[in-house]
């Protein structure tokens, strides 16, 4: 399985969100990766959403038995958890859709830690079929999903923190009893300088019952599975008003900004990173003046320049009968008409790009036409000069 999924060509892997993870690596590291290093993240990303459902529920949780299961992930999670568990006042432990993420709450259910972990309906029915199909495993004894989208997953979290339990969540997926759109329990973060919205509800719960969070990744690290830890976000007690407000919102920030560090170290393993667009807010769209722009364009052809695509937030899109470029970063989309897709290629081309002797070969009305749309691309920032 795992060698048929890496001999996966790219085109193989659209189907599995290749484009979409393109586009959201770009929003974030366009300006200081190369596109290079961008597409070979994005392909890694989407060979390791594919392989890491597959291994933990097609091959994980079908062979437990009913002796709980050795350690799976290297790192003081075990123990910092326990620690904080000691406080007496639950514990919220915050991962993201990122490498072996499945596997961090099986880890403390199988050390005996009660462990309730909140998911998105799919996935609530994707356990409930592995229990059901392997109910004697020590796993379930100490592990309780529960569905968020359903109008009681809220309270039986609630409950958990009450009694000084585990509740564990993937947090960027983003939903709850409103669904990944709905608006309820939203904070705005920065992500690696972009804006996003994202759920707060377990940071708020974290503040009514007074729980530490804790915030972890699970990545590779030798060819081993390792748990890089964040900072303890700890309220000190039950928090109401303006202090609950406030700690959420710095808890919040301080777990996303714990998931840039470990994006700028570990991007390829971001199976969720496909999914970003929903929860990232466009960057504001600025449009130069038309004048402005015409002039300086005019006057770097005139001394030998080309004007490429700005690949830096720019990704292009392949349609049947025309080709769509999208900003990564205003969502902007523009499309190019079959008659001047051959424009699009060139701009595309950073080693070829568009000069004043490849647009005069044209006739004059297909030039017009591409020069009118190398101004509008040009004044929002979609292609720059170059050479």
């Amino acid at each position: 399985m795992f060698d048929l999924v890496h001999s996966l060509s790219d085109d193989e892997l659209l189907p599995f969100g290749l484009r979409a993870y393109r586009l959201n690596l770009v929003s974030l590291f366009g300006r200081d990766w190369p596109r290079e290093r961008i597409a070979q993240a994005a392909r890694a990303a989407a060979i390791s959403k594919i392989l890491g459902g597959w291994e933990y529920h097609q091959h994980y949780l079908p062979r437990l038995t009913s002796a709980p299961d050795a350690p799976q992930v290297n790192g003081a999670h075990l123990e910092q958890v326990r620690a904080l568990l000691e406080r007496g006042r639950g514990v919220v432990g915050v991962s993201f859709h990122f490498g072996h993420m499945r596997y961090l709450p099986s880890e403390f259910a199988h050390a005996g830690i009660a462990t309730h972990l909140p998911l998105a309906s799919d996935s609530y029915n994707d356990y409930w079929t592995a229990r059901a199909s392997n109910p004697g495993a020590a796993l379930w004894k100490h592990f309780e999903f529960v569905d968020v989208e359903a109008r009681a997953g809220a309270i039986s979290l609630a409950k958990a923190l009450a009694r000084g339990e585990l509740v564990f969540s993937t947090i960027d997926g983003n939903t709850g009893n409103d669904g990944t759109r709905g608006d309820a329990r939203r904070s705005k973060v920065a992500l690696l300088g972009s804006e996003c919205r994202v759920k707060n509800g377990l940071f708020v719960m974290a503040a009514r019952f007074g729980s530490p969070v804790i915030p972890m990744v699970a990545h590779n690290l030798d060819g081993q599975r390792a748990c890089r830890l964040g900072p303890v976000l700890d309220p000190g007690g039950p928090l109401r008003g303006a202090d609950a407000e406030r700690f959420v919102e710095e808890a919040v920030q301080s777990a996303y900004t714990f998931l840039g560090e470990a994006l700028n170290a570990y991007a390829d393993e971001w199976c969720g990173g496909d999914l970003f667009h929903q929860w990232r807010l466009p960057a504001p769209s600025v449009t130069h003046p038309a004048n402005e722009i015409e002039q300086r364009l005019r006057e770097h052809l005139g001394t030998g320049g080309r004007v490429v695509m700005d690949t830096r937030r720019i990704v292009e899109l392949p349609g049947e009968n025309d080709i769509v470029w999208t900003d990564a970063l205003t969502g902007r989309c523009y499309k190019f008409p079959l008659a001047i897709v051959d424009l699009a290629a060139r701009l595309a081309d950073e080693g070829r790009g568009v000069d004043l002797r490849w647009l005069d070969q044209h006739p004059s009305d297909v030039r017009s036409r591409m020069w009118s749309l190398i101004c509008q691309l040009a004044s929002r920032d979609a292609v720059r000069c170059h050479g």
